[in-house]
């Protein structure tokens, strides 16, 4: 049967693909064709004929399908039909080094994301991925991502799946609503055919009229077209006995509809035990097999494998593809699965997870199989499920919790694996954050021990697990409970005091727990036990950071990652910055990305949030708000909170500076989705941009309501928000706006306490004169700020040093001293891009008579157009205009190609573009009516000179 004929009956459809193929294949950007439906509506046959079009539209296509039993090898799919087709889109040598990234998610998706971007430079290319109801979680993973990543580039995803509520393709409709504009989707949910059109496709093979029997079986198809394909092909076989048809024909009953699984049994039963046994070991395997593969499982010799072999495919159940085994129809495969017995499927699967143990197989194929296979009482398949859990923990979280779920509720308490494998059960849970699910096992576990040191090894995970999702007093208290045990070893109690130590660190402070930091240290070095010396460090130097000890925590740190820590490496960068050493910070930060991809992905978001505040803090706003995005995407993509949380303040924060109100209070509302209580009192940033927000709303008394119970806390060290940058600067200028002595006293003191604690620091000492001079309306301390912090390297800090120190020269009546402090604060402002605090500027001179022709006008600039356009984007535009691909924006500009992705969504948002050649040809449009309509001058902003 021709995919022609099959699409006698799915005109429209074609039609729709066809259309977005040209679009494609003419404008360069990318889109989604979404087919759904219910088995056995042809959504394959309709895929696979796309993409042949495609390929004669000179796409470069790839295919493949998902496999429920190979969901435990991930991504897959995508991996697969990189490699697919007449002219793949990687070497096998790639490939190779594609899958070598499968545990680290984040490194995999950008390697995919340049590759796809590199082949699209030599024309369109076609992605067909089937079966994706059974994809697995990395896959998802990508799937979210790498399409709106290359919204740019000519790629058609053609994405294929059964219709249910939880498919992976309800996700992405969902998730291209909430990122509206990015790319195209089409959504075809394919229904039955027609009787008609049914009737026509037999009519397309037969070259006439189906006899009047055919017609009544083709009726009962139910307009199932690869149901009706099956029979059409049995009666083609049949020729002038059609009319006298006898049901006899297992080929032809098993095509039935609502009769599959009834004649199956009547073909079974017409066949040996032997090829029965042939049958179910196929599809317990769930993919084709080699014969070989089949000997292992059913224990035939090679002969006898050969002659059952041909027996089920005489009887149309199996068929030979590329020297492999396969059913022929994919719906007999899932008949005879579901119809086995339980206790010979799961026996089955057992025996398959010992084969590949055998072979050295990868662990999550194994686990895969002993998933299926495991029973209560199944040790050695627990056992395997849990290792294939703590292997995929990084990569895949969700699918590793359930794995670990498994494999426990598996496990008799009698049973001598219980405490090691209950152990791991809550090791995995705490790190993929399922604390409730963790805590819930941990103390049934606890139940059955009874040494101390096998109960203080469950409660120092249990309390790691409680750390990681912020619940720290409940943390608190599962150290204390493993302390209490006398029996426990002295490198369990170690290790148990580092944890206690750092943990309450965020309770009482950290300078009431340095000394048991430092005491748990010594003891940690003394018994030479380095899990006890790793998280004592680790207490030391976040009781360092947040007492505004950044010297040091540099030093703790850096031990920490010297003793192969490399998730430490961002938080020495972060050390140095706090130093003001950002030249240094430059350089390691440089040095982290040009070897990202030898560290695991657990990193990499550490290191982007060194990048953010890194840019932010040197004024380069367009860069620090790309970054953020990224980080918000990929905090969403891995489920982390608090991650989420922290970007979402930054996108704020770099909106408020802007001038943009609303669109910092849409970043806080977190697409609808918080943020909670819980959220704010384990997120300071979040607390704190909420109440810069309601001030610059015009509400500074709500602000300071808000804000004191944080500021009043401070003191304490808990945490270390009081020396990350520009708080306290703009929580004086709120308590200023209020005349609130109390908050200003608040600010004023931890500001010195910065100073105090780090000498020679000029971001410290400066805020530090900054706030004293503004509380006291202190000129000389105005001036020394303002002296401090031109020698050090925060532009916008010194811009709000310049600018108090201008208001207050003008209120002492030096119009011309005042005048020159507010310019140079605007200049640093526009060129940072800081637009609300450059109008902000700029109404204070105007009100005290001061001109400059290039002032902008009083409310921010428009949201769409080129006007709209940051100096970061109008760059990026300019380049992509003229040709450029995003790698090699990335190289002209010296950042990452995320970067450039970031910048370039956020282009097509605001020109309202949706491909390269439509933003080439703006972009040159704008080239000309700029040359027609601007006067020929050379002045620029920076030179443009005030008059008064």
């Amino acid at each position: 049967m021709t995919g022609t004929s099959v699409l006698r009956g799915r005109t429209e459809e074609m039609t729709t693909a066809l259309r977005m193929l040209r679009a494609t294949a003419r404008g360069g950007h990318g889109q989604m064709l979404i087919i759904t439906g219910e088995p056995g509506m042809g959504k394959s046959e309709l895929a696979r004929t796309i993409a042949a079009e495609a390929g004669a539209l000179r796409f470069r296509t790839g295919a493949a399908n998902a496999d429920a039993i190979a969901q435990l090898s991930p991504g897959a799919p995508i991996l697969l039909s990189l490699r697919h087709g007449p002219h793949p889109l990687l070497t096998g040598a790639e490939l190779t080094e594609l899958v070598a990234q499968v545990d680290e998610p984040l490194l995999l998706l950008e390697a995919i994301g340049n590759r796809l971007e590199t082949a699209t430079a030599a024309g369109p290319v076609l992605l067909l991925l089937d079966d994706l109801e059974e994809a697995d979680q990395l896959t998802r993973f990508l799937l979210r991502s790498l399409p709106f990543r290359l919204a740019s580039c000519p790629v058609v995803w053609l994405l294929v799946g059964r219709t249910a509520e939880d498919s992976v393709l309800n996700d992405l409709s969902a998730l291209n609503g909430s990122r509206a504009g990015q790319i195209p989707v089409e959504r075809l949910e394919l229904q039955p055919l027609s009787a008609e059109a049914i009737l026509d496709l037999a009519h397309d093979r037969f070259g006439t009229s189906p006899p009047l029997a055919a017609a009544d079986l083709l009726v009962q198809v139910d307009g199932s077209p690869l149901l009706a394909v099956q029979v059409i092909d049995t009666l083609t076989g049949m020729g002038d006995s059609v009319d006298e048809m006898a049901w006899r024909s297992t080929s032809t009953t098993a095509c039935v509809p609502r009769q599959v699984t009834q004649e199956l049994h009547r073909t079974l039963l017409g066949l040996s035990p032997q090829a029965v046994d042939m049958i179910e070991a196929v599809a317990v395997l769930g993919q084709p097999v080699t014969p070989r593969d089949v000997q292992d499982l059913t224990g035939l010799s090679r002969v006898q494998t050969a002659t059952v072999l041909d027996e089920a495919i005489g009887a149309g159940v199996l068929d030979r593809r590329s020297g492999r085994i396969a059913f022929r129809y994919r719906l007999v495969r899932e008949a005879v699965y579901a119809d086995m017995a339980e206790p010979t499927r799961r026996a089955l699967h057992r025996r398959c997870a010992r084969q590949l143990v055998a072979v050295d197989a990868e662990s999550s194929m194994i686990a895969v199989h002993a998933r299926e296979g495991i029973e209560p009482g199944e040790t050695e398949c627990a056992a395997i499920v849990m290792q294939s859990a703590v292997d995929l923990a990084a990569s895949t979280p969700h699918t590793a919790g359930d794995l670990a779920i498994t494999a426990f509720r598996a496990l008799r308490p009698t049973d001598p694996a219980y405490p090691t494998l209950g152990e791991q059960c809550v090791r995995v849970l705490g790190l993929v954050q399922r604390c409730d699910d963790a805590i819930t096992i941990g103390d049934l576990v606890l139940a059955h021990l009874d040494d101390g040191d096998s109960i203080g090894r469950v409660e120092l995970v249990l309390a790691r697990a409680l750390w990681l999702a912020g619940l720290w007093e409940s943390s608190s208290v599962r150290c204390s409970s493993g302390l209490a045990r006398s029996d426990l070893t002295a490198p369990m109690r170690a290790r148990l005091t580092a944890l206690q130590a750092l943990v309450d660190s965020r309770l009482q402070g950290a300078e009431a727990m340095r000394p048991q930091a430092e005491a748990a240290l010594a003891a940690a070095r003394r018994l030479d036990d380095r899990e006890a010396q790793f998280t004592a460090l680790h207490a030391l130097a976040e009781i360092s950071r947040n007492g505004a000890d950044h010297a040091g925590s540099l030093s703790y740190f850096r031990q920490l990652r010297a003793r192969s820590q490399p998730v430490f490496f961002a938080q020495e960068i972060m050390a140095l910055q706090n130093l003001d050493r950002y030249r240094d910070a430059e350089a390691l930060l440089k040095q982290a990305w040009s070897e990202s991809a030898e560290h695991p992905a657990a990193v990499l978001p550490a290191l982007l949030y060194a990048q953010i505040w890194q840019d932010y803090n040197l004024g380069r706003l367009d860069d620090a708000e790309a970054g953020a995005r990224r980080l918000l995407t990929l905090a969403r993509e891995l489920g982390s909170r608090m991650c989420e949380l922290e970007a979402a303040s930054i996108v704020s924060m770099v909106a408020l500076l802007r001038g943009r109100l609303d669109d910092a209070r849409h970043e806080l509302a977190l697409d609808g989705n918080g943020p909670t209580a819980d959220d704010e009192a384990h997120a300071p940033p979040l607390l704190l941009t909420r109440g810069w927000l309601t001030a610059a709303e015009g509400e500074p008394a709500a602000a300071i309501r808000l804000l004191s119970p944080l500021l009043r806390s401070a003191h304490a060290d808990r945490d270390a928000w009081p020396w990350k940058p520009g708080w306290l600067p703009v929580l004086a200028r709120i308590g200023i706006a209020e005349d609130d002595a109390e908050f200003l006293e608040q600010a004023q003191s931890l500001a010195e306490i910065g100073a105090t604690r780090n000498p020679g620091v000029s971001s410290f000492e400066g805020i530090s004169a900054h706030i004293q001079g503004l509380v006291g309306r202190d000129g000389d301390l105005l001036h020394r700020a303002v002296d401090v912090l031109t020698d050090g390297p925060r532009p916008l800090l010194l811009a709000g040093a310049r600018e108090d120190l201008g208001k207050h020269l003008l209120g002492e009546q030096r119009r011309t001293d005042g005048i020159a402090q507010l310019d140079q604060a605007w200049e640093a402002y526009q060129l940072a891009g800081a637009i609300g605090p450059m109008l902000r500027v700029q109404q204070v001179m105007r009100k005290a008579g001061a001109r400059r022709a290039d002032w902008a006008a009083t409310e921010p600039g428009p949201a769409v157009g080129w006007a709209a356009l940051t100096q970061a984007e109008r760059t990026v535009a300019r380049l992509m205009g003229t040709g450029y691909s995003n790698k090699q924006v990335a190289a002209e500009l010296k950042v990452s190609t995320n970067t450039v992705g970031t910048h370039a969504r956020s282009i097509f948002t605001k020109l309202g573009v949706r491909s390269r050649s439509h933003l080439s040809n703006q972009y040159h449009d704008q080239i000309v009516a700029t040359q027609t309509h601007t006067p020929d001058h050379r002045t620029t902003p920076m030179a443009t000179p005030v008059t008064t």
